[in-house]
């Protein structure tokens, strides 16, 4: 019962933070073709500013060379239950392939910096709008 409890629990951290990282890429490119489809909500003042700070979130720790807090909690739980990361549960695997790469740390810290860069020129390239009372 407690293999079963860790295993959901390491599977539903990896899906928030698969959904965390498709929230940030996906809302970029909505954002954009919004603007050209003119969909008004994609320029919706609440919708930007939570994108612009999600993924100001992801810049500021890579410039602060800080673990993301959803990395670490995936480890810890990982850890306590004593899954080795070729032993995952089946959802958590599939999560952890989509999120990480065999790649240079400093590479992934460059994209999320230029990333929240570009990102935050959106915000003034294609401003948002607030809604009237």
């Amino acid at each position: 019962m407690k293999a079963l409890l860790y295993s959901i629990a390491i599977s539903t951290v990896y899906v928030i933070h698969l959904l965390y990282a498709l929230i940030i890429v996906i809302g970029f490119f909505l954002i954009i073709i919004g603007f050209f489809a003119h969909w008004k909500w994609t320029r919706n003042f609440t919708f930007r500013l939570l994108h612009l700070l999600m993924i100001g979130i992801v810049a500021a720790e890579s410039v602060f060379n800080a673990e993301c807090p959803l990395t670490w909690l995936e480890y810890k739980l990982m850890s306590l239950d004593g899954v080795k990361h070729g032993s995952m549960p089946f959802i958590a695997g599939m999560a952890d392939k989509a999120l990480y790469y065999n790649f240079p740390i400093w590479l992934f810290n460059a994209i999320y910096i230029i990333f929240g860069l570009t990102v935050l020129l959106i915000w003034f390239a294609i401003p948002p709008v607030r809604q009237k009372k």
